[in-house]
């Protein structure tokens, strides 16, 4: 389920209609929380570098974009589909300038205190517990000293009547609407079964907050159906 291989083709099968599928089914909120993410990170220079980290087919732009004018975007993702999206979206909505390098996040082969702010939306919850401790230390590396980092991931709501609603509409629900609006419907049970298995975003807490190099402040949003993870590397 967590191999590279399995989320890689997941999200490739995903290309054709994850944007509009994924803006459907969350009722409009995983737009908002794009541009809440957007907003934890504080201003930044002109000459700043920004990653977004597993960058799907950059949704996320648009709000970068209006937070950060004429910053240095650059943006990555290892499905060659999403990739090949993402691309496209550069050129048709952004004259092309903001770059997209496909690779692993897990080993970006990004230098190391080369940028400025990582951002990433909704892609947390496909790796595992070390596998979150691995995207850790990336993170800390490729971040400069006093360098800035905000994540966002769909959650489950601690009340535990929310938390079963949750569950029913992830499970139960969300395939069933996606069958009305795209052929195949796999893809999205295996979405649900990621974001079952994430829970209320701990491990990423967990790995985040004992790492040496990194504060982080965790925040619930919309009664905890998503989470976002926000903080800086130290200076030493």
């Amino acid at each position: 389920m967590y191999s590279a291989s399995s989320v890689r083709d997941l999200f490739d099968r995903m290309s054709r209609s994850y944007e509009r599928v994924n803006t459907a089914l969350s009722l409009g909120f995983s737009v908002l929380w794009r541009r809440r993410l957007a907003r934890l990170v504080p201003p930044q220079p002109a000459d700043a570098r920004i990653l977004d980290a597993m960058c799907g087919m950059g949704e996320t732009w648009t709000a970068l974009v209006r937070r950060f004018p004429g910053t240095n975007l650059v943006a990555l993702d290892f499905s060659s589909r999403m990739v090949d999206r993402a691309r496209a979206r550069s050129a048709a909505r952004h004259g092309g300038k903001i770059a997209v390098v496909q690779n692993d996040m897990l080993v970006s082969g990004l230098s190391d205190g080369s940028l400025d702010v990582l951002v990433s939306a909704y892609g947390v919850k496909t790796f595992d517990r070390l596998q979150t401790e691995l995207f850790v230390e990336e993170l800390a590396r490729i971040l400069k000293p006093g360098g800035h980092f905000a994540l966002i991931e769909v959650t489950e709501p601690p009340h535990r009547i929310l938390r079963a609603l949750y569950r029913f509409y992830i499970g139960v629900v969300v395939p069933r609407l996606a069958r009305l609006l795209v052929a195949e419907t796999e893809e999205y049970r295996m979405l649900a079964r990621y974001l079952r298995a994430y829970g209320d975003g701990e491990r990423t807490a967990a790995a985040l907050a004992s790492h040496p190099l990194l504060t982080v402040e965790t925040r619930r949003h919309f009664f905890g159906c998503a989470t976002s993870f926000n903080g800086r590397r130290v200076v030493v």
